[in-house]
């Protein structure tokens, strides 16, 4: 067997320093109790609670989820969530304090209604063919005359030599 020897001057060596804690039960549930305070304390950040309020809360739900956190740390949060709205059920909020944005009243300009549903049917039908008719007369239509009175041209210059 191999014989352990220690450090004469007393000291830890390097190995015993690297070595994680033994994980008794009662850091086993300090670390899902921390998760799931982590998890309800940003929970509670984002209601309109007052701050003392807030903090009772999550004391509350920490204490109650103290009882029975669960395996581990996501089975402690989900139970402390479930208990901290429980809590929050039987808690009446503030009447000025209603999670939202603001309401901003002005003056709204109303939607122009389609009174005639055939002009839009006909419309949306008909755009494509409008579209492409007008893009033949903008540039073939053109080409065409061009060519036309080019050829014209050559006619009547070739009938005036003789």
């Amino acid at each position: 067997m191999k014989k352990e020897t220690a450090d004469p001057s007393g000291q830890i060596g390097l190995q015993d320093m690297f070595r994680p804690p033994v994980e008794t039960p009662a850091m086993l549930l300090e670390a899902r109790m921390e998760a799931a305070g982590r998890r309800m304390a940003v929970y509670l950040r984002h209601l309109p609670l007052p701050e003392r309020s807030r903090h009772e809360l999550a004391l509350a739900a920490l204490t109650e989820l103290a009882r029975d956190p669960g395996d581990n740390p996501a089975q402690a949060e989900a139970r402390g969530m479930t208990i901290l709205r429980g809590l929050l059920s039987e808690q009446t909020p503030a009447v000025h304090a209603v999670p939202g944005p603001g309401v901003r009243r002005r003056h709204m300009k109303p939607e122009e209604m389609d009174r005639r549903p055939w002009v839009r049917v006909y419309l949306s039908f008909m755009r494509p063919l409008w579209i492409m008719t007008a893009g033949f007369f903008n540039t073939a239509l053109i080409d065409f005359l061009l060519y036309a009175l080019l050829l014209a041209g050559l006619r009547i210059m070739d009938v005036q030599l003789p």
